[in-house]
């Protein structure tokens, strides 16, 4: 008997726009050749909030979304729109918790508002999408790459995100299907 492929289940946490987990959805199967399931919405987790910094832990909410998978070979990745951080960084746009299975990305530093800009809702879905690939491929155990172009190249800032493709590189590509 084949080992059965794990499944990507897609949440939107909060007042996420569901077209957009909807799209998001859609063009990430193929990216990893497995179906994908999005889940009914959840609330942010009031236990995640950090009254002091007025942002969300990125961890505890990991962690809630771990209870949420049907088995251990499923992999979670969330959306939201609040701001998240981890202990040693002031603010994030994902995480990935490789053990756990479960990812998270927030629209928050990826709108251009963040930055004082103006609004530019063209820029938000590719980012969104680029950074989910770059997510999910952590949680199938895919090292970062150091190359600028790839999409599984870890941005710094968000010009590395507008800037790389949305595919993975020779190198990640070999590597994702030796490991998925």
């Amino acid at each position: 008997m084949g080992l059965l492929k794990s499944k990507i289940v897609v949440v939107p946490i909060g007042e996420v726009d569901f077209v957009v987990v909807n799209h998001l959805a859609a063009d990430l199967g193929p990216v990893f050749n497995r179906s994908i399931d999005i889940l009914k919405g959840m609330k942010m987790p009031v236990e995640s909030h950090n009254v002091v910094r007025n942002q969300y832990y990125a961890q505890v909410v990991l962690s809630k979304l771990e209870r949420l998978k049907a088995n251990s070979r499923e992999k979670v990745l969330a959306v939201c729109e609040e701001d998240l951080y981890l202990p040693d960084q002031p603010n994030i746009l994902g995480h990935a918790d490789v053990l756990a299975g479960t990812a998270i990305i927030s629209l928050y530093e990826i709108r251009q508002e963040f930055y004082g800009l103006p609004e530019d809702e063209g820029k938000i879905y590719p980012r969104l999408f680029k950074e989910a690939i770059h997510q999910v491929a952590h949680l199938f155990n895919l090292s970062q790459c150091r190359n600028p172009r790839c999409v599984n190249y870890y941005s710094q800032i968000m010009l590395d995100i507008d800037n790389k493709g949305e595919k993975f590189c020779d190198i990640c590509r070999r590597q994702l299907t030796s490991l998925v």
